[in-house]
């Protein structure tokens, strides 16, 4: 299946989050716990849509994603070091395929006490160029989570920081159907530490 259709697809079940992170500034915990539930309720909802990428006999066996209780000690704000020579690069993905993304910034934060550091790249198909993806791996990986990492997307605002939520750390769509292409994560982007937050391994009951 061709890259931009799959993430074409894939911005469909994102959107919500990444307007509403515009608009969230100083919410309560409260508030926050409600629309990441009303989101993964939605989500749900979504991988019972034509564009998903559920099979159609996983379609009737389906019974919600699987995800981390929601712990707002995984919604970090990181310091971003802009890397000045931007140039493509080719990561390979779950199929073979090399597809192409920009370094576009060093991402440093701390999470429960341990400094991280993280890539940030612009997907070269990406028409916004504030939208930044963060593919990465850690202690979860092939235990409790996806073996082949897992994705966020983040929104860059011409600060020197940006936030990220681990808790809408999402699976990519080649766990759920082998037909799809997905990058894999970066060496530099292979964490140290168990990110216990976001989506889990997703299993059909």
């Amino acid at each position: 299946m061709k890259r931009n259709t799959i993430f074409g697809l894939l911005v469909v079940a994102i959107v919500a989050i990444t307007v509403l992170n515009f608009l969230t500034v100083g919410e309560n915990s409260e508030d926050y716990i409600e629309r990441l539930e009303t989101d993964r309720k939605d989500k749900n909802s979504f991988m019972l849509s034509s564009t998903s990428p559920l099979t159609e006999e996983d379609k009737r066996d389906f019974k919600g994603l699987n995800y981390y209780p929601i712990d707002e000690n995984f919604k970090v704000t990181a310091k971003l070091t802009l890397i000045d020579k931007k140039q493509p690069i080719f990561i390979p993905s779950t199929t073979g395929e090399e597809l192409k993304y920009i370094p576009f910034a060093y991402a440093d934060f701390k999470i429960n006490g341990s400094q991280q550091r993280v890539i940030l790249y612009q997907d070269w198909e990406e028409k916004d160029p504030n939208k930044l993806s963060l593919m990465f791996a850690d202690d979860t990986s092939a235990r409790e989570t996806y073996g082949g990492g897992r994705y966020l997307d983040v929104q860059y605002r011409n600060t020197n920081a940006v936030t990220i939520d681990f808790n809408n750390a999402y699976n990519p769509y080649c766990h759920f159907n082998a037909e799809f292409s997905c990058p894999i994560p970066p060496r530099e982007n292979m964490l140290d530490i168990a990110i216990e937050a976001g989506e889990k391994l997703y299993k059909v009951d």
